[in-house]
């Protein structure tokens, strides 16, 4: 199977560590225009904005499964074909791909992945995203009340609880920006998402 993939450096380096990705024929492209005329068996887009020209350009590519790094939109708000993973930076690289689709494109997507492949609700945030960005948002209330340095939080996570990043390392990692849009998603529905100032004044 040929999996197509536009990627960023660290995502790149994160998929070819990753056992997801180990029984595919992984083709990288430069720039979004070669992953539409690459010849492949599904693509992945982690570069991916939800933009409607880009939305209306990858949907030439169907059938194939089309897969594309949406942590804060769900599928509804893309594309009814589109599967939605979490592309974002540290979360490439482990033994499961997390991902939302409607259910007969979840087939389709398992045909090319198996078991590497994991659906969750389709959600802002998925799962996974959505813990980490609260983690992110508690260590910098913490640091706003003046409890610790941003160091020592950093410090205390990985060593309490063997997080391979700390919060603020991870912050600088995915984006604070990409958080930020998280927890703005988030709030919407519940304020106990509401962000930190000092992580909006960022």
């Amino acid at each position: 199977m040929k999996l197509a993939v536009l990627a960023r450096p660290q995502q790149k380096e994160e998929i070819l560590a990753s056992s997801v990705f180990k029984h595919l024929e992984l083709l990288f492209v430069e720039n979004f225009y070669a992953l539409m005329h690459m010849a492949a068996d599904a693509y992945l887009d982690l570069e991916f904005r939800p933009e409607k020209e880009r939305i209306t350009h990858l949907s030439m590519l169907l059938p194939s499964p089309v897969l594309v790094n949406s942590v804060t939109r769900v599928v509804e708000e893309l594309h009814p074909a589109f599967v939605r993973v979490n592309g974002w930076p540290g979360f490439l690289k482990g033994d499961l791909l997390e991902a939302a689709a409607y259910t007969g494109v979840q087939m389709e997507a398992q045909k090319i992945f198996g078991e590497g492949i994991q659906f969750v609700p389709d959600e802002p945030g998925f799962i996974s995203a959505r813990i980490v960005a609260m983690i992110i948002n508690e260590a910098f209330l913490t640091q706003e009340a003046g409890t610790a340095s941003k160091e020592d939080i950093d410090l205390a996570m990985k060593l309490g609880t063997g997080y391979p990043y700390g919060p603020f390392e991870w912050a600088e990692k995915i984006g604070v920006v990409q958080v930020a849009e998280l927890l703005d998603r988030l709030a919407e529905e519940d304020g106990l998402y509401t962000k930190a100032e000092s992580l909006v004044d960022r």
